[in-house]
């Protein structure tokens, strides 16, 4: 059960960007993004959620290299939830 509350956290803390991102964009092109504008600009973004690979610990590499995927898998699923959402509202 943990990975579900821990997969509703990541929607809560990604929610306001995604929001922002179909906002910021509507506003300046008066349409919605297509899927691939959609994708590059969050991935501007996906960065600061995924959070930095820590490079200093040289045991334990492929540990943290798992987690970080794992983690990079739970953001784009809930990226592309949020997106579906969004566009579902907007149209």
């Amino acid at each position: 059960m943990m990975e579900s509350s821990d997969f509703d956290g990541i929607k809560r803390d990604i929610s306001l960007t995604v929001t922002g991102i179909f906002e910021d964009f509507e506003q300046e092109h008066n349409c919605l993004p297509t899927v691939e504008e959609f994708r590059k600009l969050f991935d501007g973004y996906a960065e600061q959620y995924i959070g930095p690979l820590d490079k200093l610990r040289v045991e334990g590499i492929a540990g943290q290299l798992e987690k970080r995927q794992a983690r990079e898998q739970k953001i784009w699923r809930a990226v592309n939830e949020l997106e579906a959402e969004q566009r579902v509202l907007r149209s």
